[in-house]
C-alpha cells in the first residue's frame, strides 16, 4: 500500500513540475505540465464512483460490475470524442473570450432569421463544431476542456449503468454509456456550460444569472439519477431463490412489553450491506480528491471572479459533514459505524456543495452537509422500501436528491460576493450594485437580494435537465425492451414451430413395416423369396 501511495505522489509531482525539451534552435524550451494537473485529479471522480458502486455489490458480482462500468465509461468517452464534444462545446466561442476556443463558434438556435442575432443566440440548443477533435477543436484549450469532461461524462454514464448492472442488464447498461456520451450529457452540458439557453435565462428572461451550477451537480448527478430512475422503474430486479428466501425472513425482531407479554412481530429493515467496506471508503475519498480538480473551473469557460480555494474548502467541509451525519445515524440505530453509509454520506455532502461552492460562506455548507448526511439513510429506505424501487445502491438519494438540494443552495444562500459576470451577466454591476455577483436570498451587507430571479432559474434549469433525463431514458429503455420482447417472441415462435414439427413427424418411434415377398425371378418355381422393408402408413 505504501508503494502505491508513493507512486501516486510521484506522478502528481511530475504533472505539477515543469520540464524542458530540446527545440530546433538549440535552446531548451520549458514545458508546463501544471495545466494537466486539474484534469488528472478530475479523473479520480469517476474512478472513485466506480469503486463506491462496486463495494455495494455482492462479492461474486463486484468484479463484473466494475469491468462493465469501465466499459460503459469507455463507450461514453469514444462517443463524446466523435460527436459529443461538438454538440457540447462547438459554440462556446460565443460566450468565452479565450482565443484558443475561437474556432468553436457554431451554436444552433430554433428561432428564424427575423429575430435579431443577439437575441437568437440566447436560445442556443446544440452546437455543431469540433467533430472528432479535429480542425478548430485541436487547440490546447479545447483539448483541456475535452479532457476534463471526459471524466464527467464517465460519472454521468456510470450512475444509471450501475442500477442496470445490479439488475443484470448488461446490454442496456452499455447502450446507456454510449448514448450518454453521444447525446444525453452533451446537450444538457451545452445548455449549462456551452452557451446554451439555460445559462442565458438571466439575459433572455431576467432570471438571475441564469442556471448557475459550478461543479455540475445538475448535468452529472441529477441527469444520471433521472436515467437511473427510469431504469429502476422499467427493469425489474433479478433475485436468486436464496436471496428471495433471505429477504423474506430477514429484519424481524421480538419486543416484550412491560406486562411481560410477547409483542407483535415488528419488521425492521437493516442498513444496506457493505460487501467491500474499505473499497467504499476509498471510492468516496477519491471522489473528494477529484473535486479539487474541478475547483480550478477549467470545465466552465464562463467562470470569472471566483476563488478555487473557497470552492475546495466548502466542498470538503460539506463532504465531511455528510459523512459524519450518516455515520452517526448508523451508530445511533445499529450501534455500529457503517462504512458504506458513511461513504454515501460523504459523497452526498460533496454533491450538495457542487453547484454553489464558490458563492456562499463556509458555514452554509457545513449545515447542508449535515442535513443531507442525515437524510441519506432515511431516503434510501424511503425509495427502496416504500416506493418499491429496489434501489439498493442508494442512487436516487446519494446523487439525485443531493443534486436538487445543491441547486437550491445557490438560490437561497449565494451571497453576491463571487461570480461577477457569471454567464456574461453583470460584468460591471448587477441589480444596481457595482461588483455584485451571483446572489440569492441571503446576501452580504450592501448587496441586493435576488431570490425570485435566481430561484426561478434554478428550478427551471433543474426541471428541464430532470425531464431531459427522464425522457431520453424512457425512449432508450422502452426501445431496448421492445427489441428484447420482439426477439423473445420470435424465438418462442420458432421453438413452437419446431415442437409442432417434431410432433407431426416423430422419427424416434418405430413405425409398422409391411413385408412384401417377391419371388426369385431366376427360379419362379422355387419357394425362396426376397424381403423389402417398406414403411406402412395406416
Amino acid at each position: 500500500m505504501k508503494k502505491v501511495i508513493v507512486t501516486v505522489v510521484i506522478y502528481l509531482l511530475a504533472f505539477a513540475t515543469p520540464t524542458t525539451v530540446w527545440a530546433q534552435d538549440g535552446l531548451f524550451q520549458p514545458v508546463e505540465f501544471a495545466p494537466l494537473l486539474p484534469a488528472a485529479l478530475v479523473l479520480l471522480l469517476p474512478v472513485g464512483l466506480l469503486l463506491l458502486i462496486s463495494s455495494a455489490m455482492p462479492d461474486e458480482h463486484a468484479p463484473a460490475t466494475a469491468v462493465n462500468l469501465l466499459v460503459a465509461w469507455g463507450l461514453a468517452a469514444l462517443a463524446y470524442f466523435a460527436v459529443g464534444f461538438a454538440f457540447h462545446f462547438g459554440g462556446v466561442a460565443q460566450v468565452s473570450p479565450r482565443p484558443d476556443l475561437s474556432g468553436l463558434y457554431w451554436e444552433w438556435y430554433p428561432l428564424d432569421q427575423s429575430v435579431q442575432v443577439e437575441v437568437a443566440r440566447l436560445w442556443g440548443v446544440i452546437a455543431l463544431r469540433g467533430w472528432f477533435l479535429a480542425g478548430e477543436a485541436a487547440t490546447p484549450g479545447a483539448m483541456q476542456l475535452f479532457l476534463t469532461h471526459l471524466s464527467l461524462v464517465g460519472a454521468a454514464a456510470m450512475i444509471p449503468a450501475s442500477v442496470l448492472l445490479a439488475r443484470q442488464r448488461t446490454a442496456p447498461a452499455l447502450w446507456t454509456g454510449l448514448l450518454t456520451g453521444a447525446m444525453i450529457y452533451p446537450l444538457a452540458g451545452n445548455w449549462l456550460w456551452g452557451g446554451g439557453w439555460l445559462s442565458q435565462l438571466g439575459a433572455s428572461l431576467e432570471m438571475g444569472h441564469g442556471l448557475v451550477d459550478f461543479g455540475g451537480a445538475s448535468v452529472v448527478f441529477l441527469l444520471g439519477s433521472a436515467l437511473a430512475l427510469v431504469g429502476l422503474m422499467l427493469f425489474k430486479p433479478v433475485s436468486s431463490p436464496e436471496e428471495m428466501e433471505l429477504s423474506g425472513r430477514s429484519g424481524g425482531s421480538q419486543f416484550n412489553l412491560a406486562s411481560g407479554l410477547e409483542a407483535d412481530f415488528l419488521k425492521t429493515t437493516p442498513l444496506p450491506p457493505a460487501y467491500l467496506p474499505l473499497l467504499s471508503l476509498l471510492g468516496g475519498g477519491l471522489m473528494v480528491l477529484g473535486w479539487f480538480g474541478l475547483t480550478s473551473a477549467v470545465h466552465a469557460p464562463t467562470a470569472v471572479n471566483i476563488a478555487p480555494t473557497q470552492a475546495a474548502v466548502n466542498g470538503l467541509l460539506a463532504a465531511l459533514a455528510g459523512a459524519l451525519a450518516a455515520a452517526g445515524y448508523s451508530a445511533f440505530t445499529t450501534r455500529v459505524l457503517d462504512p458504506l453509509m458513511a461513504a454515501r454520506g460523504l459523497v452526498a455532502g460533496l454533491v450538495v456543495a457542487m453547484a454553489a461552492a464558490p458563492f456562499a460562506p463556509a458555514w452554509i455548507f457545513v449545515g447542508a452537509g449535515l442535513a443531507v448526511g442525515l437524510l441519506t439513510p432515511l431516503l434510501i429506505y424511503f425509495f427502496d422500501q416504500r416506493f418499491n424501487l429496489a434501489d439498493s445502491l442508494g442512487t436516487l438519494t446519494t446523487y439525485g436528491v443531493s443534486a436538487i438540494l445543491s441547486l437550491l443552495v445557490v438560490a437561497l444562500f449565494a451571497d453576491g460576493q463571487a461570480g461577477q459576470g457569471w454567464n456574461n451577466l453583470g460584468l460591471s454591476e448587477y441589480r444596481g450594485v457595482a461588483g455584485q455577483g451571483v446572489s440569492g436570498l441571503l446576501v452580504s451587507s450592501g448587496l441586493a437580494s435576488d431570490l425570485a430571479g435566481q430561484l426561478q432559474a434554478q428550478l427551471l434549469g433543474g426541471g428541464v435537465i430532470l425531464v431531459w433525463g427522464l425522457l431520453t431514458g424512457f425512449v432508450l429503455y422502452q426501445t431496448l425492451l421492445a427489441v428484447s420482447d420482439s426477439r423473445a417472441r420470435s424465438e418462442a415462435k420458432l421453438n413452437a414451430q419446431a415442437a409442432d414439427y417434431d410432433d407431426f413427424v416423430d422419427f424416434t418411434e418405430e413405425e409398422p413395416v409391411a413385408v412384401i415377398e417377391l419371388g426369385d425371378p431366376s427360379d419362379e418355381g422355387s419357394g425362396s423369396a426376397r424381403h423389402f422393408g417398406i414403411p406402412h402408413s395406416s
